[in-house]
């Protein structure tokens, strides 16, 4: 065995795999089987252990995929990852990786079908063991024809079918709709009538689902949804901001709002403060997601509580299992409605 390792050569440059089987003294196929834990003569492995660990060793990734056919990567597709919802989302994901081996590689798509499609190659081309795309605007066939590549875990897109029954995908959706008609109904049991709705993207599915729900409770309830009640956003701040101080110059009467996601309920009470309006007290405001700050937004913000952590780790369990060739056992979970001091009874 050759006693002298790192040598300055070798410093300059990464190790590999012959440096190892060199110093050990004994072939490349003894320190691949050693690295991959199969079976050879004891002081044969006491040796390239050895080596392993004066050298402080380890292969690359790029050598791993060769030997074992894996990157221990996944690919994770979410629409904005400077979002506070899918920061969330992503903590969730990181969580459960890691304790996995894997590595997560995210990409964002800014709501744009061709950034996703950019996005997939990136992914294919890194060779990721698998794929975790949370919403977006990938048609169902393109997701269809990436299960025949590797596990694909889908969240987010209640509207898809063939592609969540295939044995090499998950699909995780929660009641979008369902929690939006929660919302309101909440501000109608108040006693509100004149209901504006702050929409997402139009072309996002989840917003599609909160405008339904929102629709859904005024009409359960005999109530009009006028078409200036409803205003067009993109889940950001400032559009919501832009689009409450537009309905408050114009003068129509509203008395109480229900927002599509929390980052809206924000924008639209700066501009009912800038406008002297009070909330809860001259009209009540409610959002959607229960983002970890809106408990200290002024005042506290009701909301619909979408459990975003458990959705990624959940989204990173069904990803696991689908790696291993299991079967994945999704968890079922709720929207919950979360009651702060945003709302109130309507004074007659």
């Amino acid at each position: 065995m050759t006693s002298a390792l790192g040598s300055p050569g070798e410093a300059a440059r990464a190790l590999t795999i012959r440096d190892v089987a060199r110093h050990a003294g004994v072939s490349i196929s003894t320190v691949s089987r050693v690295m991959n834990g199969k079976r050879v003569r004891p002081e044969l492995e006491q040796a390239v252990q050895q080596v392993l660990s004066d050298l402080n060793f380890r292969p690359s990734a790029v050598a791993r995929s060769m030997v074992n056919g894996t990157t221990q990567t996944v690919g994770v597709l979410v629409e904005d990852i400077s979002s506070a919802y899918y920061a969330e989302l992503i903590k969730g994901i990181e969580g459960v990786l890691e304790k996995t081996g894997h590595h997560p590689l995210f990409k964002s798509s800014h709501w744009n079908v061709e950034f996703e499609e950019e996005a997939l190659r990136v992914f294919l081309d890194h060779n990721v063991d698998a794929i975790i795309v949370v919403g977006g605007l990938l048609p169902e066939a393109r997701l269809a024809a990436l299960v025949g590549r590797l596990p694909l875990v889908i969240v987010g897109r209640s509207g898809l079918s063939r592609v969540s029954l295939s044995l090499g995908a998950a699909l995780l959706t929660l009641d979008q709709r369902g929690g939006a008609a929660l919302a309101t109904r909440h501000l109608i049991e108040l006693g509100h009538r004149q209901i504006v709705h702050l929409c997402g993207r139009p072309t996002q599915e989840d917003a599609l689902a909160r405008l339904q729900g929102y629709r859904d409770a005024m009409a359960a309830h005999g109530l009009e949804v006028r078409p200036e009640w409803v205003l067009e956003g993109d889940f950001l701040e400032v559009v919501a901001y832009r689009a409450m101080l537009g309905l408050v110059e114009r003068k129509l009467p509203f008395t109480a709002v229900f927002a599509a996601n929390d980052q809206m309920a924000f924008g639209a009470n700066l501009a009912l403060h800038r406008k002297g309006l009070r909330v809860p007290d001259d009209v009540s405001l409610i959002g959607f997601d229960d983002l970890p700050v809106s408990a200290y937004m002024v005042p506290p913000l009701t909301t619909v509580r979408q459990p975003a952590q458990q959705l990624g780790e959940a989204a990173a369990r069904a990803a696991h299992d689908l790696m291993n060739h299991t079967s994945p056992v999704l968890a079922q979970l709720q929207l919950n409605l979360v009651l702060r001091e945003s709302t109130r009874a309507l004074r007659r």
